[in-house]
């Protein structure tokens, strides 16, 4: 074999080699565990095999990786049809997800979909978020229906609150224009009752 000859060879099996690893991907869930925090996912581009593009294997059970520490947690939530992303990890993942702990892998696979990690959602542009703040981190739905909103200058929410548990204010609370501090109660009054509404 030629010099030339051996530099196209090693060049064909370096390309070969590399796309034969897996890296990231970019997948559409098809559906989602609230209680292991698991996605099925479909990646949405297709693979050259033997000249022709093909469809790649949905990849099941595929752990989520959730902001999780110091005793609190900002737990997602996926439907089916959501796009995101998913990291293949260089060694199994298989112990060290199930225990958590340092450890031997139990196989010597490398880069595999079986070591994907869902890293979160993304938004295509064809469907983008709307009706959220600017210039403040939110959390919200994507129409912009309801939201809770950290800005600058305090904190803007919209939609409706649920409370369970106290709450507590160090400054005075206004609902409607009237003060919780500063109002008075009873209406006008009259021979059959009170006629109007606390101020």
């Amino acid at each position: 074999m030629s010099n030339a000859d051996q530099y196209k060879y090693e060049q064909a099996q370096g390309k070969k080699n590399k796309e034969a690893v897996n890296v990231a991907a970019i997948v559409k869930v098809t559906a989602f565990d609230a209680a292991k925090m698991t996605v099925d996912v479909q990646p949405l581009s297709k693979r050259l095999e033997q000249g022709s593009y093909q469809s790649q294997p949905p990849i099941l059970s595929v752990p989520i990786a959730v902001t999780k520490g110091g005793g609190f947690v900002f737990r997602p939530w996926y439907s089916p049809g959501d796009v995101g992303v998913v990291l293949y990890i260089d060694h199994d993942i298989d112990k060290a997800v199930a225990d958590g702990s340092e450890g031997e892998p139990n196989t010597e696979r490398n880069h595999s979909t079986s070591d994907a990690v869902f890293v979160g959602g993304i938004v295509p542009g064809n469907s983008p978020v709307s009706g959220i703040p600017s210039d403040a981190i939110a959390i919200g739905t994507a129409d912009g229906s309801c939201y809770v909103a950290v800005k600058a200058g305090g904190i803007e929410i919209k939609g409706d609150i649920t409370l369970t548990g106290k709450m507590t204010a160090s400054d005075d609370v206004t609902a409607s224009g009237i003060s919780l501090m500063h109002h008075t109660h009873g209406g006008v009054q009259s021979g059959s009752g009170n006629t109007g509404q606390p101020q």
